[in-house]
């Protein structure tokens, strides 16, 4: 059995047994259309031995006929068979690509971050295709080759019992020729699934990046990169094909004996009387259907091992548990959530690095409005990804009213807690289809609102379409500012407690920043805003300023105090932004 682990074949045998009677459907066409053709060397035989001979024109015609009505009935049987089969495989490939898209939906960022999109895509279509493709098939394909191996040796022991028994040793053959190339089987199918999917992930950053690789002129390492996982996933897919034939030739080796042994003996047979030619017509075309099953093996062996790859491609991310999971008491916040958020004694690393965040204490009062900043890698983004449950910490915890965030139900802390990151997310649809993702019930009005806070109110005039306006793939018929400030909008529709800003205004300049942060400290008077920002001159507006070094509190306080304390934010201050690119913008407190 090459699907040797039992969760990976329970779970194909759950995704078929909807579909079982389809399936019973399709096994019970295709065994009909079998049979049709069985019938064809016994036909051949009455023919040979009875009809001709007789000459009798009569016979001849009902020969004719039931030759015509059993190709008819193969034809027509193997349509309605193909045809059942297709929705079959149809549906599975929606019940298992909703499956992992659901899945996917549910686990945590360090999966989404660290698995390229092309690996992810890879595994949604051409692994789902092949186990749909393959695996529906499967059964039938099992079913009709055990039938015809029955009924031909059946009928074969029928016609010459001597010849049939010395055609049979030739049958383990085959299954030494399996065992010896099962190993090299699985070891090419796994080896041409892994490198077809880099070439797909590379092919998938490379579209999405095209305009970036023509302006730093890289096109030519880029075409030599996609060559060599081309090369490679050739290469794989050549291994593989040539296993597969040297395993089909082994097998033709054992057809060609038993050609020889049927010709050889059976004509003997014929010499002496003990078996007619229209018997050994019958007999010779009963030899091919004998061994066709043997090569419905080798094909069912193959797609076996391909089937077993791609699902067991599949189940790893199905089985993959998200690591920021949601308790079974988990609860939802109170309806009044003020946004009162405490870190206590948090600390945190991605995988086994050196901890970003290390024992940090800190407390952000309810509608306070928070600034953090620091050098590069200090912990500023870690610690709003981890307010936001985007990650768990391994240390400590984090407290939103007094409650762990562990405890509270996802939906309802991504409903009172919202990140914006820097790089807006928007989606390839219109711009009130864009909106209506942060409130689906919102009105015109509740969308014009949200734009002006955003400090783009004039925008809808300048549109085409006005809301109805498609904003392209991610945004691009829209500038960076414009695609930045449309994200915040939408998260000013989502009302939320507690609004985490990662550098979510660093595509404005100076004037545009500074209106939205008026507006949003007017919109948002009492709720918790933080804010974290490498443009150190544009934080004069906020309550405190917490300066972090190595993911510990270096310093925090008011902008001027913290100036005048002459510690690492006036350093961070006054200093121009260094060629190893902290990211610290030289702006004086004068462009504030």
């Amino acid at each position: 059995m090459i699907l040797k682990s039992n969760s990976q074949l329970q779970w194909f045998v759950r995704k078929l047994r909807p579909l079982l009677r389809a399936h019973l459907l399709s096994v019970s066409l295709i065994v009909l259309s079998s049979l049709m053709f069985l019938l064809d060397p016994l036909l051949i035989k009455w023919l040979i031995d009875k009809v001709l001979p007789k000459r009798d024109i009569r016979l001849l015609l009902l020969a004719a006929g039931a030759f015509l009505g059993i190709y008819v009935c193969r034809l027509g049987f193997s349509a309605l068979a193909g045809m059942v089969s297709f929705r079959t495989v149809q549906n599975l490939v929606f019940r298992i690509r909703l499956d992992i898209l659901e899945h996917m939906n549910l686990l945590s960022a360090d999966f989404h971050e660290s698995t390229p999109i092309g690996e992810k895509l890879y595994r949604m279509e051409q692994d789902v295709d092949q186990v749909a493709e393959l695996g529906s098939s499967l059964v039938p394909y099992v079913l009709q080759t055990t039938f015809n191996a029955f009924f031909v040796i059946g009928t074969m022991f029928f016609l010459d019992f001597r010849l049939t028994i010395l055609l049979l040793p030739l049958m383990p053959l085959f299954f030494v020729f399996r065992r010896r190339f099962e190993g090299q089987l699985r070891q090419a199918s796994d080896s041409a699934q892994q490198q077809s999917s880099r070439e797909s992930s590379f092919l998938q950053e490379h579209l999405a990046s095209v305009i970036q690789i023509q302006l730093l002129r890289r096109e030519r390492s880029q075409v030599q990169a996609f060559l060599e996982r081309a090369s490679a996933r050739m290469k794989a897919l050549n291994h593989r094909t040539l296993t597969e034939t040297l395993f089909r030739t082994c097998y033709m080796a054992v057809i060609a004996l038993g050609t020889i042994a049927t010709l050889g003996y059976g004509g003997y047979e014929v010499f002496v009387g003990a078996l007619t030619v229209g018997g050994l017509v019958a007999f010779y075309s009963y030899l091919a259907r004998l061994f066709d099953p043997l090569n419905a093996a080798v094909d069912i062996y193959s797609r076996f091992n391909r089937l077993s790859a791609s699902i067991r491609r599949i189940v790893e991310v199905i089985e993959k548990t998200p690591t920021v999971s949601e308790s079974p008491s988990a609860m939802h916040f109170p309806s009044s959530s003020r946004g009162c958020v405490e870190l206590q004694r948090v600390s945190f690393s991605y995988g086994k690095a050196t901890p970003v965040v290390d024992g940090l204490e800190l407390k952000l009062e309810a509608g306070e409005k928070v600034a953090l900043v620091g050098v590069s890698g200090s912990g500023k983004s870690t610690i709003t990804k981890l307010i936001a449950r985007l990650y768990d910490v391994n240390q400590g915890a984090i407290h939103i009213d007094g409650i762990d965030v562990r405890d509270v139900r996802l939906e309802s802390l991504r409903t009172n807690v919202c990140y914006l990151m820097q790089d807006a997310v928007l989606f390839d649809r219109t711009l009130k289809e864009n909106l209506l993702l942060g409130k689906p019930s919102a009105t015109n009005r509740d969308l014009f609102g949200a734009l002006e806070t955003a400090d783009l109110g004039e925008l809808i005039s300048c549109l085409p379409q006005g809301w109805d306006t498609p904003i392209g793939p991610k945004g691009n018929f829209l500038s960076g500012g414009e695609r930045q400030r449309l994200a915040l909008a939408r998260l000013v529709l989502q009302n939320p407690s507690v609004l985490l800003l990662d550098e979510s205004t660093s595509a404005l300049d100076a004037p545009s920043e500074r209106r939205v942060f008026t507006n949003l400290v007017e919109r948002f008077a009492d709720k918790t805003i933080v804010f974290v920002s490498h443009r150190i001159s544009a934080l004069k507006w906020v309550d405190r300023i917490v300066v972090l070094n190595g993911g510990i509190v270096e310093e925090q306080g008011t902008h001027d105090r913290l100036v005048g304390n002459g510690g690492l934010y006036a350093l961070l201050h006054n200093s121009p932004a260094p060629a190893g690119g902290q990211g610290f913008y030289p702006i004086s407190s004068e462009n504030i």
